[in-house]
C-alpha cells in the first residue's frame, strides 16, 4: 500500500484505522470542518461542504494509490442542498429512495474508476464482535426473549434501510433507530423503560462492509441505566473501546453480549 487517503467520517473508527494504516505506508487524512472528530485525529487535508469533485482532485494530485471511507457521516447533512456540491447532487438525484446503502454505493463507484478502496475492516478485524458473553452480567431467560424478538425487528429495519438498533423491554417496543443513530435511539428507549431494557444492534443480511461497520464504544453503554442489556450481532458489528466498556457494564451492572 503505497499511499492512502483516509476520507474521515465521525465515531471513532477512523482514528483507529489511521493508527493501524500508517504501519503499513504514507497515509493522509482528508475530513470536513462539518464531522465531529475525536481531537487526536489531526486531518492534512479539509474539503469545503460535501464535494466527491474535491476528493478525485486530490487523489490525483497526491498520487493516491488507496482510498479508506471510515467513520459516520450524519445522515441530516446530506439533506443541506447548499453542503452538496454539483456532482454528488447530480449522482444522487439518479436514485428514487437516499437510503444509505444506495447513496453510498454511487460515490464508492465513481471512487473505485480511479482508486483502488480499502474497507475499514481490513484493518480492524481485531475489533469484531465475538460471540458469547463479553462483559457484565448475565441475561435472565425474560431478557434473552427479549433478545430474540428485538433481534427479528432490527434484521426487519436493517433490510429495510430504516435502521439497525431496537430497544426493547417486557415483549414491548420502546424504540426503533431511523436516521438520529444509535445512542439517541437508545436515549429515547431508555427514558421510557429505565432499568433493565434489552438493546439489541445487527447488520444488514447483505451487509456491504467496505465502509460501514454498525459498532458501539464506551459512550453507548453509558447512555444506559442500571442493569441494562446490550446484544450485538457476532461478527458483523465492531465493539470499540473493550477495556473501557467492560469496566462500565461491572460499574452500571449491565451484560454485554454477542448473539449469532
Amino acid at each position: 500500500m503505497k499511499k492512502m487517503l483516509l476520507l474521515a467520517g465521525e465515531g471513532k473508527i477512523p482514528l483507529l484505522v489511521y493508527k493501524k494504516a500508517k504501519q503499513e505506508g504514507e497515509v493522509l487524512i482528508l475530513s470536513s470542518p462539518l464531522f465531529s472528530l475525536p481531537r487526536e485525529l489531526k486531518p492534512d487535508l479539509w474539503m469545503d461542504g460535501l464535494s466527491l469533485a474535491q476528493v478525485l482532485e486530490i487523489i490525483e494530485q497526491e498520487e493516491i494509490t488507496h482510498l479508506c471511507l471510515a467513520g459516520k457521516i450524519p445522515k441530516d447533512l446530506v439533506f443541506e442542498e447548499d453542503l452538496l456540491h454539483g456532482e454528488l447532487k447530480g449522482l444522487f438525484s439518479s436514485i428514487s429512495k437516499w437510503q444509505d446503502q444506495a447513496l453510498l454505493q454511487v460515490v464508492v463507484e465513481k471512487l473505485q474508476e480511479v482508486v483502488e478502496i480499502v474497507p475499514p475492516l481490513f484493518f480492524l478485524e481485531e475489533y469484531l464482535t465475538p460471540p458469547g458473553k463479553i462483559a457484565g452480567r448475565d441475561p435472565s431467560p425474560r431478557e434473552w426473549e427479549d433478545i430474540s424478538y428485538g433481534a427479528r425487528i432490527a434484521r426487519f429495519l436493517a433490510d429495510e434501510e430504516i435502521g439497525q438498533t431496537v430497544v426493547v423491554k417486557r415483549g414491548t417496543v420502546l424504540a426503533l433507530e431511523g436516521a438520529e443513530g444509535t445512542d439517541e435511539t437508545i436515549k429515547r428507549g431508555v427514558s421510557l423503560g429505565k432499568e433493565e431494557v434489552v438493546v439489541v444492534k445487527v447488520a444488514r443480511s447483505r451487509q456491504s462492509f467496505l465502509i460501514d461497520v454498525p459498532a458501539i464504544g464506551e459512550e453507548t453503554v453509558r447512555h444506559l441505566q442500571k442493569g441494562g442489556i446490550i446484544a450485538l450481532e457476532a461478527g458483523k458489528t465492531f465493539l470499540l473501546d473493550r477495556e473501557e466498556i467492560e469496566k462500565e457494564a461491572e460499574r452500571r451492572g449491565v451484560g454485554i453480549v454477542g448473539i449469532s
